[in-house]
């Protein structure tokens, strides 16, 4: 029988929310010891499909809610919300396991806004014209910028997979990159993109949060994303620092919906402020009244 490890045994527990829940179904991990929890990439974790785990995981840990409660035999642990971006769940979850006041919130003054150095280029077109224009682009891309890389975003697995085998077709080297992958094969997918073992890498959200793009020097969103947080992190793998390129971001425009995010990235750029829709204000409580409502 698995005997449960506590722990205070280890100096450093890294772990996703899927995992980390069924170790502790299992008794394998106690989190009664910690003395801080680090959440990464927040507007991830605490949309629909994390939130409940997330919030199962704290309500099993004891936050801090003042200074005094991190000292002592019995200190608390200490809670760091880490985010490019910071979704409404955020606070929802946190006045369940802390008190909101005792946050300090520090974020850069630019956070939300586009980079003013990487170009924002879209383009309308007709479901039938995307794949065209996206050979087009791949080649002319290659022949011009020979050395950057670039990334191709699909919404989902099977778009990945089929937008894939016409590449093929047209003799366009490639990598795939999504969550239906086993995790040792998608570590070892990016690692050789890093690498430069390929310059074009076909992929879901997966690859827009978290992993260094030094060498991204275009973006193309094929299926232009769902929502501003997920155009934002897209666009956030081209111009980092250390990066030799500036980075251009060329969106395909095909729905009516997609119209409409196009236009509030427009004005937020246009006139130089923050995408619209995304503050969470993380201080305030969340009413009985509003969780009705919601």
């Amino acid at each position: 029988m698995e005997q449960p490890f506590r722990c205070q045994a280890l100096d450093i527990l890294v772990a996703t929310p899927g995992a980390l829940t069924k170790a502790l179904k299992r008794d394998l991990v106690t989190l009664s010891a910690l003395h801080f929890v680090v959440l990464d990439e927040a507007d991830t974790l605490f949309d629909d499909t994390f939130c409940e785990l997330i919030e199962g995981i704290l309500m099993r840990t004891q936050i801090a809610s003042r200074a005094s409660d991190l000292q002592g035999l019995d200190r608390k642990a200490q809670l760091a919300v880490i985010g490019a971006t910071f979704p409404r769940g955020v606070a929802k979850v946190l006045n369940k396991v802390t008190d909101l006041g005792s946050i300090d919130t520090i974020k850069s003054k630019r956070l939300h806004f586009l980079m003013p150095h990487v170009q924002q280029m879209f383009k309308k077109l007709k479901g039938s014209e995307k794949l065209s224009e996206l050979v087009e682009l791949l080649k002319k891309r290659a022949e011009e910028s020979a050395g950057t890389a670039v990334l191709v975003f699909c919404n989902n697995a099977s778009t990945v997979n089929w937008l894939g085998y016409l590449l093929d077709n047209h003799g366009i080297k490639h990598a795939r990159l999504h969550g239906q992958m086993p995790g040792d094969r998608r570590a070892g997918i990016f690692e050789a993109f890093q690498k430069g073992q390929g310059d074009v890498l076909v992929c879901t959200d997966i690859a827009s949060r978290g992993l260094d793009s030094l060498r991204v020097g275009t973006v193309v969103n094929y299926d232009f994303p769902p929502t501003l947080e997920d155009y934002l992190h897209r666009t956030g793998r081209v111009g980092r620092i250390g990066s030799e390129s500036k980075g251009i971001v060329v969106s395909f425009v095909t729905h009516k919906w997609d119209v409409e995010l196009v236009q509030k990235i427009e004005t937020a750029a246009r006139k130089r402020s923050s995408l619209p829709g995304m503050e969470s204000r993380i201080r305030d409580p969340v009413s009985s009244s509003d969780l009705i409502k919601e």
